[in-house]
């Protein structure tokens, strides 16, 4: 399949209005590399906590490189690696993945769980609210509240 350069440029412009915006949001609008790790440790950790066919309804209208993004190193496993039990466990498996993205020395001036709740907040741009739904409750309960 051949994209078109006005295919690939509208990709770009909605990547990067999206991280755009979630920078702002979350009290950075120049560290949009920096948005990007922490997106994706956040993401990742939910990935690999949730179903598969969860997974691919949650990227279903997330734009195109968001959806590469997500899919990075993603291995299929019968049940999801992730157990994390508690919000403890979510903020730990995210700054390990923060870390091993490269980035782990950052002031967000914001705690890591608000920083999971502003990322997961910013998919509604896409992402119907059943469909989170459906995320919050393959979460534990303690951690349905961040979504």
């Amino acid at each position: 399949m051949q994209y078109s350069d006005l295919e690939l440029e509208k990709y770009v412009h909605e990547t990067h209005d999206y991280i755009n915006q979630l920078a702002t949001d979350l009290g950075h609008p120049q560290e949009t590399q920096r948005v990007l790790i922490i997106w994706r440790a956040v993401m990742h950790t939910i990935r690999d906590r949730i179903q598969i066919s969860e997974s691919l309804d949650l990227i279903s209208p997330l734009p195109m490189i968001l959806k590469g993004l997500y899919t990075v190193g993603w291995k299929y496993h019968e049940t999801p690696p992730y157990n994390y039990k508690t919000i403890e466990g979510m903020k730990d498996q995210v700054k390990e993945l923060q870390s091993q993205y490269g980035e782990s020395d950052f002031d967000w001036n914001l705690s890591t769980e608000e920083i999971i709740s502003i990322t997961l907040d910013s998919l509604t741009r896409y992402v119907p609210s059943d469909q989170m739904e459906h995320i919050r409750v393959q979460l534990p309960e303690n951690v349905e509240a961040l979504v």
